[in-house]
């Protein structure tokens, strides 16, 4: 397994300081959201995130694993319209344009927001959409990873890692497949177990806490490190917290979570 942590955590000015305790506890992934490197349009930025992306791993070593907040901004529904879909694939085709310029092989579904299912509407329609997307990403040779997301975040689509999981497999691409999310696990009171011999549809795995605070040290991590390990799962662990702007806080989660899920 590989290490990776997300840059919603800390601060640009954070950005070498964070980098130095990559490098010490052997974290190779940096996973992004796009506006945090290229604030403004970021998509239409494919050849400076290309640059970017080669001076950080000829500087660094690091590879972009993983990004995330990958409609900031965006008002449309998938739910809504035939218009607001399409706008949509388009601009998710625009971020998977992206990710490959930067050499990245996940991108983040959460936008819990944009995903909720009106009353009288029919949650199958979604399926068309992922396949859509999901084959697009393929092409592309990377992945969109589905992420639960719990009522609490605004949404009533895709709330646990079950759904996710029969989601990923009505889809069938292999430009689509699962990012599970520990902090909904928790949320959801979820097991461990349904992970097992479900590993292979797992592109990326977040490791958070529910509000995205400060990694507890829990009894599940060790739990999913087994299945993980058992399975084969040798794609990134990522750690995921909302900025802390406290650098010793971000080394203790990484310390803590290199000790589990380092290889």
């Amino acid at each position: 397994m590989k290490l990776s942590v997300s840059n919603i955590g800390w601060t640009a000015q954070q950005d070498a300081a964070v980098y130095s305790l990559m490098t010490k506890y052997g974290f190779e992934g940096l996973e992004i959201a796009p506006t945090r490197i290229f604030p403004k349009e970021p998509y239409d930025q494919t050849e400076q995130a290309a640059v970017w992306a080669n001076a950080l791993r000829k500087d660094y070593g690091f590879v972009i694993s993983s990004m995330q907040s990958i409609w900031f901004g965006r008002q449309e529904r998938l739910f809504g319209s035939e218009e607001e879909r399409n706008i949509l694939i388009d601009y998710t085709k625009r971020a998977i344009d992206f990710a490959a310029a930067v050499g990245c092989k996940n991108l983040v579904f959460g936008c819990p927001r944009n995903r909720s299912v009106p009353e009288n509407e029919d949650p199958e329609s979604g399926i068309y959409f992922f396949r859509t997307i999901g084959d697009y990403a393929a092409s592309k040779g990377t992945v969109i990873g589905m992420e639960a997301n719990p009522p609490v975040y605004h949404t009533n689509y895709i709330n646990d890692t079950a759904s996710a999981l029969k989601l990923v497999e009505s889809v069938d691409s292999s430009g689509f497949l699962l990012n599970p999310d520990v902090g909904t696990m928790i949320q959801n009171h979820e097991s461990a177990e349904q992970w097992k011999g479900k590993v292979r549809l797992i592109n990326h795995v977040h490791i958070s806490e529910p509000g995205l605070k400060i990694i507890e040290k829990r009894k599940l991590h060790w739990q999913l490190r087994d299945i993980l390990a058992d399975e084969g799962y040798q794609r990134f662990i990522s750690i995921e917290m909302a900025g802390t702007h406290n650098l010793q806080e971000i080394e203790t989660a990484m310390a803590y979570v290199g000790e589990i899920f380092g290889s």
